[in-house]
């Protein structure tokens, strides 16, 4: 089987999504409070992290952190809930989507690849984004319930750095790795690039964009 596998945050989706989903809590006019809460705590770790105080975090530390921390918007909601808020946000997604990155999808369908959008994304909000393109495989983070309550006490496993690579080996057991791409923004996706035969990188980062270049990959602007 050759994939394709898409990588959300700056690559399909050109923004972060945790600054969007914020700013989409606040407009679908849930709790103020909560948002105040939230918007501080991500301040307080980006200034950290573009400062350097007490610890260097890595771009995808600071992220890893920062989705632990958005999580607790989601205290006391309801499956049903969360899974409307999510929605809500995906159609306003729909329209800002990388049309570049739209067309590859397109394309890499038309030619027999099984699509895959992989992402320490939220799953839920990958899912409405895949039933629009009609991806064949999502892999997000998962969120938790107990009895129909967000479970604050079951930790993330968010999928990101050598974690995306190990999922996908999970999920496929016949994989033609050489007749494969993958689409990423971010070193942190090297170790599924670097699995490919054909690797693109996707509006790099400094050290993606250095690497590929070094390796002659393809790299869209």
């Amino acid at each position: 089987m050759k994939l394709a596998i898409f990588d959300f945050d700056r690559t399909l989706f050109p923004k972060d999504t945790l600054p969007f989903l914020l700013k989409q809590w606040k407009q679908q006019n849930y709790s103020k409070t909560k948002y105040l809460k939230t918007y501080l705590s991500l301040m307080s770790l980006y200034i950290k992290y573009k400062s350097g105080i007490k610890s260097k975090l890595t771009r995808e530390q600071m992220k890893l952190i920062a989705v632990r921390r958005f999580n607790k918007i989601f205290k006391d909601m309801t499956d049903r809930e969360i899974n409307n808020y999510f929605y809500k946000c995906s159609k306003e997604i729909e329209g800002m989507l990388n049309e570049a990155i739209v067309s590859e999808v397109k394309e890499v369908h038309a030619n027999g690849y099984h699509t895959v959008l992989l992402s320490g994304t939220y799953d839920y909000l990958l899912k409405n984004i895949s039933d629009y393109l009609e991806f064949d495989t999502v892999i997000g983070t998962k969120i938790y319930f107990n009895k129909d309550i967000y479970d604050t006490s079951k930790e993330l496993e968010i999928i990101s750095g050598k974690l995306k690579l190990k999922r996908i080996i999970e999920n496929f057991k016949s994989i033609d790795w050489k007749a494969s791409r993958a689409y990423a923004d971010s070193y942190s996706d090297i170790h599924i690039l670097k699995a490919v035969g054909q690797p693109v990188a996707v509006n790099p980062d400094n050290k993606l964009k250095s690497f590929a270049t070094k390796m002659n990959w393809r790299i869209m602007i």
